[in-house]
């Protein structure tokens, strides 16, 4: 005797069917990013520009990325203090890849690293508020980076006055900013009023930024930075991060 399947549930199983496909025909990364002297890295920000999908390593230096379309992915890496990565991995249908990685110590001198409470970083940051009542500069604010909420940080300085991104020859999809036509020209970086070097603005995860301040020239600069970084540099971004805690 032949069984009929009702209308709805026939409808139900059409709707449902694809989904579950779909399900199976996905693949996942999995991986783990340590220093090149072994050590886990935790808080390590892994990307996947095609898709957009973002995760960081846990404190094991351990990440999974699921839900894949089988084919060829970029897979961005990067962490504070650390050459960022592109690594090109093939996902395969119902299967799992996995991945070790390696990163190297951004070849770089930070100056001497101060503890700050955070009445003192409130204090500083009062400071950003008051420029940006200024109006001299360019001012991003973490309301404006929550309500965009972009991959990186410099997909933030887009169609700010001045501002040029730049392709790097070292890293896929890795962008410079500079404010100047000279590609010997870079502007000088601070973070929470240190002065860095050989830093860029994607260096830090947008997540731990508070605000940002933007100046084209020397001119403008404040000058609590200008007397720090010289008249060598082509302008000034200024990263305040997050208080701790909020």
């Amino acid at each position: 005797m032949k069984r009929l399947v009702p209308r709805a549930a026939a409808l139900l199983l059409t709707l449902v069917s694809p989904v579950l496909a779909a399900q199976g025909r996905s693949g996942v990364i999995t991986g783990t990013v340590k220093d090149q002297s072994g050590t886990l890295l935790p808080n390590v920000e892994v990307v996947v520009p095609k898709t957009g999908a973002t995760v960081h390593t846990d404190s094991l230096g351990r990440f999974v990325l699921s839900r894949l379309s089988p084919g060829m992915f970029d897979v961005s890496l990067r962490r504070l203090s650390y050459s960022p990565m592109m690594i090109n991995l093939e996902v395969t249908e119902g299967d799992t890849t996995d991945v070790e990685v390696t990163l190297n110590a951004a070849a770089e001198i930070l100056p001497t690293v101060v503890v700050k409470g955070k009445e003192e970083h409130k204090r500083q940051l009062d400071g950003f508020e008051q420029r940006r009542k200024l109006g001299v500069g360019h001012f991003i604010t973490r309301a404006q980076i929550e309500s965009r909420n972009p991959l990186l940080l410099s997909e933030m300085v887009r169609g700010t006055p001045g501002a040029q991104l730049v392709p790097t020859n070292d890293v896929i999809g890795r962008v410079t900013l500079r404010f100047s036509r000279r590609k010997d020209c870079p502007p000088a970086y601070f973070v929470d009023g240190q002065y860095l070097i050989n830093y860029n603005i994607d260096d830090m995860p947008v997540r731990d930024v508070e605000g940002v301040e933007l100046y084209a020239g020397y001119a403008g600069v404040p000058l609590e930075f200008a007397k720090q970084m010289g008249v060598q540099a082509c302008g000034a971004v200024v990263i305040w991060t997050r208080i701790p805690g909020t």
